[in-house]
């Protein structure tokens, strides 16, 4: 879909998204275009022994993997989705959106590593991420 201004919309699938791992990916917006470069991020991060990383349902060869992660938090309830992949003008552009406990919600004093991985075709350009925040409303929910 081709909006004003170079605007390509491009199609993706959730790979990934693990509320809380056994590693805590660096925050931020992460465009892993092999195996070999997903497994360095998965055990470049901290101090435990090294662990496989989790196969990724990708196709290397015409594809490519887009992970939004929020770095640790002190605390569960945080969520991070992917909700919009497109070509700008020849930059990647992510957008996504980070979903924090709002002040009624019950947490687990846990520390998680939220992330969003998702599969796309395979880009060559740089690229970029808005990130848009969001609470929760908990007290909404309830009934």
């Amino acid at each position: 879909m081709v909006e004003p201004g170079g605007f390509v919309l491009l199609p993706y699938r959730t790979i990934d998204g693990l509320l809380q791992t056994h590693r805590h990916l660096p925050e931020g917006l992460h465009i892993v275009r092999d195996a070999d470069e997903w497994a360095r991020l998965w055990t470049r991060v901290d101090s435990r022994p090294p662990s496989e990383p989790p196969a990724l349902a990708v196709s290397w060869q015409t594809e490519m993997c887009v992970v939004v992660s929020l770095g640790q938090r002190s605390s569960g309830g945080y969520f991070v989705v992917i909700d919009m992949i497109g070509d700008f003008d020849g930059v990647l552009t992510v957008r996504a959106w980070e979903i924090r406990p709002g002040p009624h919600c019950g947490t687990t004093r846990a520390v998680t590593s939220p992330f969003h991985a998702v599969a796309v075709r395979a880009h060559p350009g740089d690229g970029r991420m808005a990130l848009r925040i969001a609470y929760e409303d908990c007290e909404a929910t309830i009934s």
